[in-house]
């Protein structure tokens, strides 16, 4: 689970700011606060904010952040330093996360120079009680300096370390961690207490999932699951789109075929051929698909191979309320598939994913924002999943439906800064009417128009 996540020098966040998911004081619905030792995180913020506030500038900094860790540094982010500060060309943006993960703590973050794309240090740790914390590896790249030996008491692993270390010493362009995370099978095969390494990067990898507004949160394979689709079909009947039935149904691979470029079709059958032959040899068998999705049209298709080995291609259709008929994608509304994009959020099986969503409320109805997250919050008290989500809908600025300190707020200074607080630091009581306040300014972090 995340804790926090800190920025600076990046875009428009100039100074240090916190985003945190430790609880505050707030004492309602503390079902949904997950404790750690004595740390207590929450499952859910709704981050608000004018429009240019820095709400999306804190999404793109995860984003970035999380690239950078997964494939290394990218000539992408190289201009987005705060530009407020003629000085931050050649200053280090900062990047460091707390996380929750095995029951332990740990502290990953680096520090870049974005212009000339160049790590200046590096650092993970293992957090032990209040600020005290084991070094498992530090990198200045400027002094050339390096630790890895503290963390293992087996000589042997660090040696090892050493090694991978000294290879990168002088090398600003790949991060250790995710050196560590390259070709290294032998070593943890040799050393699994060493798997630390591994442990943290598969959580930027696999767990944090950084999602912008105009692209699906999911590859879609949860409609591969059968046992979900009585599911998907109740939660869109539930969330008001008229659909009571979804289902999967074979078409034409000739169908297909007209409108995909033939050496791309070609590629994908080669290769789900290969897997299967692959898991054949292994004794092994499990469903292999591709899904292929046009975004101009919402259309939807999954290739996979049948027990001949022969290509096959599905579609999605869905059949409304009070007819037999059923409908394919490309004649529902941008908000249904919207609610397909996410729909995810409620079904997954990853007990321990972390969601950020840009504008959750993009072609949503309100009251379906309000639904929708709802019906993740009923959920969450079972379940280690967090969700995080920028948004402007007010309506869910609800103390019935939230905790006041899942509510955070972006909002630029007098000097253009994005500063983050939280809803908690103002101690309001829980009988206020919040949205109202909101809307009026109480807490900034909205648009002032000029006369």
């Amino acid at each position: 689970m995340l804790v926090n996540f800190k920025v600076s020098n990046f875009c428009s966040f100039d100074d240090e700011q916190v985003f945190s998911m430790e609880a505050g004081k707030a004492r309602a619905h503390s079902d949904r606060v997950y404790s750690v030792k004595k740390t207590k995180l929450l499952k859910f913020m709704a981050v608000y904010g004018a429009n240019a506030s820095g709400k999306t500038n804190l999404i793109k900094a995860l984003d970035y952040s999380k690239h950078m860790i997964i494939h290394g540094l990218s000539s992408d982010y190289s201009d987005c330093y705060c530009k407020l500060n003629p000085e931050n060309v050649e200053r280090p943006s900062i990047f460091e996360y707390t996380i929750e993960l095995n029951g332990k703590q740990f502290r990953y973050g680096f520090a870049v120079i974005l212009k000339t794309r160049s790590i200046v240090k590096e650092w993970l740790y293992e957090l032990t009680y209040g600020n005290n914390y084991k070094i498992i590896f530090e990198r200045n790249i400027i002094e050339k300096k390096y630790i890895v030996n503290y963390y293992f008491k087996n000589e042997s692993i660090n040696e090892r370390l050493a090694i991978y270390a000294d290879d990168i010493k002088e090398d600003d362009s790949i991060p250790f961690l995710l050196l560590m995370n390259q070709n290294k099978v032998s070593f943890y095969d040799s050393f699994p207490e060493a798997k630390v390494y591994q442990d943290v990067w598969k959580w930027f990898q696999h767990t944090l999932s950084v999602n912008a507004p105009d692209r699906p949160i999911t590859n879609y394979t949860y409609i591969l699951n059968s046992e979900n689709i009585e599911r998907i079909s109740q939660l869109m009947s539930m969330f008001s789109t008229g659909i009571s039935a979804f289902k999967l149904v074979t078409i034409s691979f000739e169908k297909i075929a007209a409108n995909i470029p033939k050496e791309l079709l070609k590629d994908i059958t080669d290769r789900l051929t290969a897997h299967q032959k692959e898991l054949a040899a292994q004794e092994t068998y499990s469903d292999y698909a591709v899904l292929l999705r046009d975004f101009s049209d919402n259309s939807m298709f999954i290739l996979r191979l049948n027990e001949d080995g022969e290509a096959i291609a599905q579609t999605f259709q869905v059949n409304h309320h009070k007819t037999s008929a059923f409908f394919s994608l490309q004649e529902e509304s941008d908000g249904t598939v919207r609610l397909l994009d996410l729909i995810e959020i409620l079904l997954t099986a990853d007990d321990e994913k972390v969601y950020v969503i840009d504008e959750i409320n993009r072609r949503f109805h309100p009251l379906l924002s309000y639904r929708f997250v709802e019906e993740y919050l009923k959920i969450a008290a079972d379940q280690h999943v967090q969700l995080i989500v920028s948004t402007h809908e007010s309506r869910l600025m609800d103390l019935n439906l939230l905790r006041k300190d899942e509510i955070s707020f972006v909002n630029k200074n007098d000097s253009g800064c994005s500063q983050i607080y939280s809803l908690d630091k103002f101690g309001e009581r829980f009988d206020k009417k919040i949205s109202s306040a909101y809307l009026h300014g109480e807490y900034d972090a909205i648009p002032v128009f000029d006369s």
